[in-house]
């Protein structure tokens, strides 16, 4: 990814976090006089109805965010990501990763990551080996050599 593309996009998330932060204390604010007033259960689930509904907007979009941040590690290691792992909201037009998406993601992350760790083992342990080796019998020449 070229800098200024990586720019850009890490601008936009900046944004769209703060975006999130402030609607977040907003909706906090407006909320909390209704939490200490309502002291009855019904009055509360009342409360805490409308507050979820409230909330539901900056909730998604951190999902959007956090399921972006997962798409390109996807991208990063050449994953598919198959559309029965994302989730749209259609009132909002946002799509996220589902629960059951992001751990079969992890999974397949996983494996391709320690499939990764086994290739550089495998270009890498028969160079070091071969100077380990050469090492040895220089050591092994030397003490040959002056033995008295």
């Amino acid at each position: 990814m070229h800098v200024s593309r990586w720019w850009r996009e890490f601008r936009f998330e900046q944004a769209y976090r703060r975006a999130v932060r402030h609607d977040q204390t907003r909706i906090g604010r407006e909320f909390e006089a209704r939490f200490k007033e309502s002291q009855a259960g019904n009055d509360f689930d009342a409360v805490m109805t409308a507050y979820l509904n409230a909330t539901r907007l900056p909730d998604l979009r951190l999902e959007t965010i956090k399921s972006r941040a997962w798409r390109r590690k996807a991208e990063r290691f050449g994953i598919d990501m198959p559309r029965e792992w994302w989730e749209h909201d259609e009132e909002h037009d946002l799509w996220y990763l589902t629960p059951e998406g992001k751990r079969q993601l992890a999974k397949r992350l996983t494996q391709e990551r320690v499939w990764t760790v086994k290739q550089w083992f495998a270009a890498l342990i028969p160079p070091v080996a071969l100077f380990v080796g050469l090492v040895g019998t220089l050591i092994g020449l030397l003490a040959m050599w002056r033995w008295p």
